[in-house]
């Protein structure tokens, strides 16, 4: 039994065959920059590689997704499975399936091993878990999904947090350091995102332009001046971010982090600005100490959740 999965970002498209529900899918790779459509990008590849009768397809897309359609938050892609079931060999529309791709993630983290996944933050001894996880995408855009596990079944609960408006606690660390001008980062995912990483080093730098992956690369590469105070500065907002998501969502089974942004702040020297706003004392401190803090170090993570999707729904 062969399914299609696919992980379709903002700027980027991984599709993968995947036979069994315990293989690491090897990916394709497409930027999305060169396809005015997701059809479009399905039909290039279906060219290149010889497809079998698929059993089944899941999509994991980067925005909001009802049973039926799905479209990307930060580009004017639309999914509708009907359409997508005509272009490809034996599906039928049931045999499609699309979710959410930081629900995908969600779907793949009771199955990474300690080779997908980077210890940032180890919890405190002695205290045990309640089975709740936390996945936090930064990327082109920025969500969470929440996993509640037990011993027989995950439960993976959606959401658009990257919409929401900034904690004060965030929004006034920043607005100390950038005064008026915080009012460009009306919420989670105007800061933490890769256009967020430019913007406010266009502030910082008082109007370059650099590219978010560019500015995070630089700093890894040891650059000072408004590179290093914009990354600086966002591992701090970063870290106090987190624990608002400790109270918001009580993730003693780990917060776990995903995307380019999130990559380029946790293991860089960031990590300590990152660590040391997370570990603030105070009221209910011992929370955050409590809640591991992961990366998820591999790209094909979403395609794993996707996979685990759609062969379930296959052999049922």
């Amino acid at each position: 039994m062969t399914v299609l999965v696919a992980d379709v970002g903002g700027t980027n498209t991984r599709l993968a065959l995947v036979d069994d529900v315990n293989e690491v899918p090897a990916a394709a790779h497409f930027t999305n920059d060169l396809f005015g459509t997701f059809p479009e990008l399905l039909a290039t590849y279906a060219k290149r590689q010889s497809l079998p009768d698929l059993a089944g397809f899941c999509i994991a897309v980067a925005g909001p997704v009802t049973s039926e359609t799905a479209r990307l938050t930060n580009r004017d892609w639309h999914f509708d499975k009907v359409e997508i079931a005509g272009l490809l060999p034996g599906l039928a529309p049931g045999s499609v399936r699309l979710i959410n791709d930081l629900a995908a993630l969600g779907y793949a983290l009771p199955a990474l091993s300690g080779a997908q996944l980077a210890e940032i933050k180890a919890p405190l001894p002695g205290y045990g878990t309640n089975g709740q996880a936390l996945v936090v995408g930064l990327g082109t855009g920025v969500n969470v999904c929440l996993v509640k596990s037990t011993q027989t079944a995950s439960v993976v609960v959606e959401a658009e947090l990257g919409h929401v408006s900034l904690p004060n606690g965030v929004s006034a660390s920043l607005s100390a350091v950038i005064g008026a001008e915080s009012a460009a980062f009306p919420s989670v995912e105007e800061l933490f995102s890769g256009r967020g990483v430019s913007r406010l080093f266009r502030i910082l730098s008082e109007g370059e332009e650099r590219s978010g992956p560019d500015i995070l690369a630089d700093y890894e590469a040891g650059m000072g001046g408004a590179v290093a105070e914009t990354v600086d500065l966002l591992a701090d907002l970063l870290g106090r971010m987190a624990r608002e998501l400790v109270y918001m969502y009580q993730p003693f089974g780990g917060i776990h982090f995903a995307g380019g942004v999130a990559r380029g702040i946790l293991i860089s020297a960031a990590r300590a600005k990152f660590l040391a706003s997370f570990d603030v004392p105070g009221r209910f401190a011992e929370h955050g100490g409590r809640v591991p803090v992961r990366l998820i170090t591999d790209d094909a993570a979403a395609l794993t959740g996707a996979a685990q999707v759609i062969l379930n729904a296959a052999s049922k």
